[in-house]
Formats: structure tokens, C-alpha cells, sequence
């Protein structure tokens, strides 16, 4: 067992690392109280704004996905440091009535003009993370209002535009700024917000954050929520706001002279993929999720398939359930990190990767030498790695939302403008993404193509992972949470405390998180709910063990009896609302 060889360790205090003061998902040490709320319908956001808009829309009689429309605009406007309509995401939705699960694939693309240096220097080597994330040539085309837009036109119950009405008034008549906003906005000035006057004007106005107390307004995204309201979705991606968008985008030469903006067809050619979701019976239970370009959904699965064949993962009061937990998330990492590319350019070997012998060819070798920092594998069907391996990279600046109306539709939504207000750019009063900083940024590694190299109309790789879990053929649990590289590991724990540990909706969420990185284990400091073990027990060979604030927005729903019970992560604003 991985646990005997752990437990001959000696063990040593666990260091402080300090906290990235460049980490949008940086956790809310002051807010220690969990959101709970249960009922026929539920919903589950990070911002008590949004989760009061899609309660509105649910209790006027909206569909799940009705209220994720509302949910989604009102984050634009008061969240916008994560999501937004110049962003992307995945929709995991489930259909009651027609008990069909699918995938609306929102991911950002690369624009037509895209090369595969374009974040390098003339050099060859890398830009600066800040400087590339400022950087034009980061932006994707959105897929935000699309994805809104086509799952609307095929599920929505009430008018689009009534849907808006909530974010359309919110950024017109203004509100209260979070102190989680005004945070951020502090951390977008220190990576650099001096290339964007829309930006310095509005959310730093006369060189400093917005002044707590003060009304906050978005007159121009109230314009652009307004157009959408009346001229539908497709009026972003074609039409006078479309134009002027494109026109916004190709403005952006401050700190990118040699950009070559986007072409009139970036914006009109783009389109949802619909997907079938990437489904495994673990834990008793078939757990769904999204499949490629995200490699969150893949790596969630492989980390369940590896604990149970380790099968010492039964008990949170052992120190070896969590040490076997982090020895599995890291070889997950391994292959996802590896293998997952966008499916357009040929099939990610997700069967292989998944297949029950390889599942326990890698969990002898990590039973074996727990101590070495894990490589990828060669899955059933491939004969040689074909790809360059890359190095490490951040990825940061995401929410989720997790809704059921009465009806049982279920909408699990993961969406995300990259970094802390993304490329900190505003056009038409949108935050826009940096997204195609996900890509490699070198596209070749020991003289083989990285997978996830970037190419014009490509998807960059995601660790975004919406899940939905079924029992007898129907949901009893949906979540997800941002986190950036994290996300796999925070899903893959709140999915053990649930279904294996047992524990109530409000613990799975509050219980502490830990996070391989490297040579690195990362442990929670300072969780909402404490440690169930002493966290010096959690040495892993080969790892230091550092312990930090760690952050997250789980948005979590579970079906007890015939109630669906929400709760929303504390490390965010998160906000948890429900009808009878």
C-alpha cells in the first residue's frame, strides 16, 4: 500500500508559503460562514447578486438554463475580475424530460491571423506572464454569448430579454462593489493596467481602486447587454456590434505594435460544439463530465479510477486517504498535461487513458515509487509519446454556477475570462479574455509539436470541469468550481467527501484542499472546516510540503430524499438560493 511506505517516513512541519499576491483565486480568509439553502429548485453561484437574479427567474417559471442566462450577465457586471460575456466556458445540462445529458462546448478560439509564436519574443523565448496576458494576441473569439445564446434557443422557457433585465439594470443603475471586486481590482493594478484607459477610467478611477460605499456603474456594458437583449445573440457575433467590437479588438496595439487583430470572419464563423459528455461508473456511482479540449474533466475521472484501485481512500481521519488522494490527483496531471489537446486535430486517447488495465498498470508504478514526480503514460493504442512535453504553465481567473430548477433540469456551468479581468482590456464595456495564454507557448518541445500548440480556430486546453453524478439512471449531485490547474483537485476531493466519505453538502464544500504542484504538495491553510487530521502527517516522498490559502468556488448541489440541497464555497461570495 502507498499509505506502509508513507507511514516509514519521518515527518516534518509543513512550511508557509506565502500567498501569490498575483492570484485571482486567491481564497477569502475572512468569510468562514457556508451558504446552505434547499428546496425544489436551488441555485448555487459565487455572487449573491447573480444568485438572486436566477432565483428571480426560476420563481417567474424559468428553466434552468433561463436563470443560468441571468446568472451569467449579472457576473459580467459584478464579477467581472472572472467571468464575462468576453469570455468562455463549458455547459454541462441535463434534460429531465428528455433524460439527456450534453455538453455545449463555449471554449475561446484562436483567431484566423494566429501564429504559433506569438507569445514568444524575437528572441524565442517566452514573454513575461504579465506582459502576455495584457498582450492582444491573448485574446480568444468569446464563446460566452453563444454558448447563452444556443442553449437558450433550444431550452428557454421565458423571453431572452427578460433574462437580462436583472445585469442590464445592475450596470445602468449601478451597485455596491464587493469587497472581493474592489480586492481585485487592486491586483489587476499591480499586474498592469496602464495599457487600457477604458479600463483605468472605470475601475480605477483617478489611479485608485473603486472607494467602498460608492455606487459602481458600466454604462457601456449596459449598452451591449441592451443590444443583446433586443437583437438576440447572434447580434455579438455579426451585425453593428460585432463590427464594433472587432474594431475595439483591433484597437489594442498599445502594448502589441506588430498585432494583427482579427479578421471579419473571426468573430461570424464562431460556433458552440455540442459534445457528448465523458462519463465512468466510480464510486458506485456513473460520474459525467466534459470531455476535450478540457483535460479537467479527464483527469477527474483517472484520479477516482486511481483511488479506487489504490482502495485506501475509505477514511478522512487516516492521514493516507489524503496523502493517496494527492499521489493520484499528480498522476493524473501527468497524462492530462500530456495528451489533451483540441479533438480537431485528431482523437485525445481519452479510452486508453481510462482503460482499467492501464488505470492499474499506473497505479502499481505509483505504488512502487510514490516518491518520483510522475511522467505521463503510454495508453493501450499508442505506440510512442508523438508530442513534445510542456513545461508548466498558470492558468487562473474562473466561476460556476450550479443550477436545478423544479422541473429537474440541471445546468453545471464553468466559465472564465483567464487571469484577474483577463487581459484587463475593456471593448464595449466587456472584459476581455486572456485566454490564449492556455495554449503552449512553445509550440516545439525537443523537436516534436506540442498537442496544445496554438493554431488559428483551435480550442486551448482547459482544466474546467462541470460534473454531473447519477445514481439508478438519475442526477444526485452536480458541482464544479475555478481554480485554474486546481480545479481538477478540488472537484476530485468535494466528489470523494460526497460519495465516499459521506458527508453533508456543507462539509464536502468546507472540509480543506490540498494541491499537487510540482514538487510541491500544497495544503489548505486556514479552511473553512478544519483539518481532519494533523496536516504535518501529510508527507509525500519526494514532495515538499508547503501550506497556503488556497482558493476555489465550489458550487455544489446534491439530491437528498426528494430536496435538492445547495452550498456555496466560502473562500468566495458564494451564495446558495432555493424556492420550496
Amino acid at each position: 500500500m502507498i499509505g506502509a511506505l508513507l507511514l516509514l517516513l519521518s515527518l516534518s512541519p509543513v512550511s508557509a508559503a506565502p500567498v501569490s499576491r498575483d492570484d485571482p483565486e486567491q481564497a477569502d480568509t475572512r468569510k468562514k460562514s457556508i451558504s446552505t439553502a434547499a428546496g425544489s429548485a436551488v441555485v448555487v453561484t459565487a455572487n449573491p447578486l447573480a444568485s438572486k437574479a436566477a432565483l428571480g427567474v426560476l420563481a417567474r417559471g424559468g428553466h434552468a438554463v433561463d436563470a443560468l442566462v441571468a446568472a451569467q450577465a449579472v457576473l459580467a457586471v459584478a464579477e467581472p475580475q472572472s467571468s464575462g460575456l468576453g469570455g468562455g466556458g463549458f455547459l454541462l445540462h441535463w434534460d429531465s424530460r428528455r433524460q439527456a445529458l450534453e455538453v455545449f462546448d463555449g471554449r475561446e478560439t484562436a483567431p484566423e491571423r494566429s501564429r504559433s509564436d506569438d507569445l514568444l519574443q524575437p528572441s524565442g523565448e517566452p514573454l513575461s506572464y504579465r506582459a502576455a496576458t495584457r498582450n492582444p494576441d491573448a485574446i480568444g473569439v468569446p464563446g460566452t454569448v453563444a454558448l447563452l445564446w444556443e442553449a437558450h434557443q433550444q431550452l428557454g422557457q421565458r423571453p431572452w430579454s427578460s433574462t437580462l433585465e436583472p445585469a442590464i439594470r445592475l450596470a445602468r443603475e449601478g451597485f455596491l462593489p464587493s469587497p472581493r471586486l474592489r480586492r481585485s481590482i487592486a491586483l489587476a493594478q499591480r499586474l498592469g493596467a496602464t495599457h487600457n484607459l477604458a479600463f483605468q477610467q472605470l475601475y480605477l478611477p483617478g489611479g485608485t481602486p473603486l472607494p467602498a460605499g460608492r455606487l459602481f456603474r458600466n454604462p457601456a456594458l449596459a449598452r451591449t447587454l441592451q443590444t443583446l437583449a433586443q437583437e438576440g445573440g447572434r447580434a455579438f457575433y455579426e451585425g453593428p456590434l460585432a463590427q464594433r467590437i472587432q474594431r475595439g479588438v483591433n484597437a489594442l496595439t498599445v502594448q502589441a505594435p506588430n498585432f494583427k487583430g482579427w479578421s471579419a470572419n473571426d468573430l461570424a464563423s464562431y460556433a458552440v460544439v455540442r459534445r457528448s459528455p465523458l462519463c465512468r461508473v466510480l464510486m458506485k456511482h456513473r460520474v459525467c463530465t466534459v470531455p476535450p479540449p478540457s483535460s479537467g474533466g479527464l483527469a477527474v475521472l483517472q484520479t477516482l479510477a486511481l483511488l479506487e484501485a489504490t482502495g485506501g481512500f475509505n477514511d478522512p481521519s487516516l492521514p493516507q486517504s489524503w496523502r493517496d488522494l494527492a499521489l493520484a490527483e499528480s498522476w493524473a496531471d501527468a497524462d492530462r498535461l500530456y495528451w489533451v489537446h483540441d479533438p480537431i486535430d485528431g482523437t485525445v486517447p481519452i479510452q486508453g487513458l481510462l482503460n482499467p488495465s492501464y488505470v492499474q498498470a499506473r497505479t502499481q508504478a505509483m505504488q512502487a515509487s510514490p516518491e518520483r514526480l510522475p511522467q505521463p503514460g503510454l495508453p493501450p493504442g499508442m505506440k510512442q509519446f508523438p508530442f513534445g512535453r510542456p513545461g508548466p504553465g498558470p492558468e487562473l481567473g474562473t466561476s460556476h454556477v450550479t443550477i436545478v430548477d423544479g422541473a429537474g433540469n440541471i445546468a453545471s456551468y464553468t466559465t472564465t475570462v483567464e487571469t484577474v479581468f483577463g487581459s484587463r482590456n475593456l471593448v464595449e464595456g466587456m472584459v476581455m479574455n486572456n485566454q490564449l495564454t492556455d495554449f503552449d507557448w512553445r509550440p516545439v518541445v525537443g523537436g516534436l509539436a506540442v498537442a496544445n500548440r496554438r493554431r488559428p480556430g483551435r480550442r486551448p486546453v482547459s482544466s474546467m470541469a462541470p460534473t454531473i453524478v447519477f445514481n439508478n439512471q438519475q442526477p444526485v449531485l452536480a458541482l464544479g468550481s475555478p481554480g485554474g490547474k486546481r480545479i481538477p483537485h478540488t472537484i476530485s476531493r468535494v466528489l470523494l467527501a460526497a460519495l465516499q466519505w459521506a458527508e453533508p453538502p456543507k462539509r464536502s464544500v468546507g472540509l480543506p484542499l490540498l494541491s499537487p504542484q510540482g514538487d510541491s504538495l500544497v495544503i489548505e491553510k486556514d479552511p473553512p472546516l478544519p483539518w481532519p487530521i494533523n496536516p504535518n502527517q501529510l508527507n509525500v516522498p519526494g514532495r515538499k510540503l508547503r501550506s497556503q490559502t488556497l482558493g476555489s468556488g465550489i458550487g455544489l448541489l446534491q439530491r437528498i430524499g426528494d430536496r435538492w440541497h445547495g452550498a456555496a464555497d466560502p473562500r468566495r461570495e458564494g451564495t446558495a438560493l432555493a424556492l420550496p
